[in-house]
């Protein structure tokens, strides 16, 4: 029998020599810019041109999870673990994220349990591990309780967590029904001893189960009363992304290490004064107050003076932004 033309045409596709390459490094460009989902779609393909390469595979399952298409980034994690490509225990640390994310805490338990039994744990992620599984373990016991008597969080117990701990149990929520929860959230929201990255949590928790109550934050030195629904996502805060684009025009092509820092260092303040923003609303301001903080991190002189006359900042204004943001940077930096 003949082939039709179709199946001619598929027989004749050519690739691109070193496409499988290129896909892979396109999207970990993608990753790296936070566009997750278009990271996911290239990596996607360079998959596809080799579906057993390790740092492809990885990168794409990290894609998957970034972009919260956790039941799919599941089903591949179980495929990379039974074929065994990638690093095993890199991949396995992903897998349980994924699960906490999709509310399996049983499965995550189960896991391991048994990589404990079988004595199979690396010495470096032992203490990581027993985390994880006290965590799930928690959560089980809460979800088994009554839920008519009125659950809240043990904030006892949250607050005798390391920070890494902390997050992990706040971020189990997201699919879960957190009414049961809602006062001790709100309760943590108000309440200026919970760190300002826990409290930005919970407020993406919220957001992400619609919750439409009033929610008092005390955050620092600010205040205010906000909807979560009505909040965007903090990648989204007006005067953060008008910063972020500054930088990347001044920076990305003249120093493109320093307007990667400049960004992860954006990211992790916009994070921690969420949904807060910098009182002053001037993006020049804080461009230059970033571009300096980056000279200050390699030990290079700038003109502050010049540089704020050229871009009509007050010299005074420079001076309290840079001493805002090394704050900033003394809370957020060990976070992330």
């Amino acid at each position: 029998m003949k082939k039709n033309q179709h199946d001619r045409d598929a027989d004749n596709v050519i690739l691109f020599p070193g496409l499988k390459d290129r896909l892979y490094e396109k999207g970990i460009e993608r990753l790296e810019a936070n566009d997750f989902e278009g990271a996911a779609d290239l990596l996607r393909q360079a998959k596809k041109l080799d579906p057993d390469h390790p740092e492809i595979s990885t990168a794409f399952l990290v894609a998957l999870y970034e972009s919260s298409a956790y039941k799919e980034a599941k089903q591949i994690a179980a495929e990379l673990l039974n074929e065994g490509i990638g690093d095993y225990y890199e991949i396995i640390d992903i897998n349980l994220m994924i699960l906490i994310q999709l509310n399996q805490h049983a499965q995550v338990v189960h896991t391991l349990e048994m990589l404990f039994e079988e004595k199979e744990v690396p010495i470096d992620k032992v203490e990581h591990f027993q985390t994880i599984l006290a965590l799930s373990k928690k959560v089980l016991v809460n979800e088994n309780q009554d839920q008519s008597k009125g659950l809240s969080i043990d904030l006892d117990y949250i607050n005798g967590l390391d920070l890494q701990e902390q997050t992990l149990q706040l971020g189990s929520l997201t699919d879960k029904n957190i009414h049961p929860y809602l006062d001790s959230l709100l309760h943590m929201l108000g309440d200026k001893q919970t760190h300002p990255f826990l409290q930005s949590i919970i407020l993406n928790v919220l957001r992400e189960n619609q919750v439409s109550e009033p929610a008092l934050v005390k955050k620092m030195h600010y205040e205010g009363t906000f909807i979560p629904t009505d909040l965007p996502e903090v990648a989204e805060t007006p005067l953060f992304q008008a910063v972020s684009n500054a930088l990347e025009a001044k920076l990305e092509q003249q120093n493109p290490v320093l307007f990667m820092q400049l960004h992860e260092m954006i990211k992790r303040h916009a994070l921690i004064i969420y949904p807060f923003e910098f009182e002053k609303n001037n993006s020049d301001l804080w461009t230059l107050a970033y571009q300096g903080l980056g000279f200050e991190m390699y030990g290079d002189n700038w003109n502050k003076e010049k540089m704020a006359m050229e871009l009509g900042v007050n010299l005074d204004d420079l001076e309290g932004a840079l001493t805002i943001l090394r704050k900033l940077e003394q809370i957020s930096s060990p976070i992330i």
